[in-house]
């Protein structure tokens, strides 16, 4: 499996939503990738695979359960 760029949209209520472009494999570990670049009390709104040729980020990918502190 290669690795994706995922649009993370998070934010608070009453404020402005924000997007933060990750790296991932999966979905689900975008949201993971994501919470490293969120600010205290942010919450994940959405998630969408993206198509970023230049493929920029905002954080590094997540772990994976059994090396969480590995990049895969």
């Amino acid at each position: 499996m290669s690795m994706r760029i995922y649009r993370v949209t998070v934010g608070r209520p009453g404020e402005e939503p924000r997007t933060l472009q990750v790296p991932s494999k999966t979905d689900i570990q975008a949201g993971d990738a994501a919470v490293a670049a969120m600010s205290e009390g942010d919450y994940i709104l959405g998630i969408e695979e993206v198509d970023d040729p230049y493929q920029q980020t905002d954080a590094m990918p997540a772990g994976t359960q059994s090396h969480p502190d590995q990049i895969t």
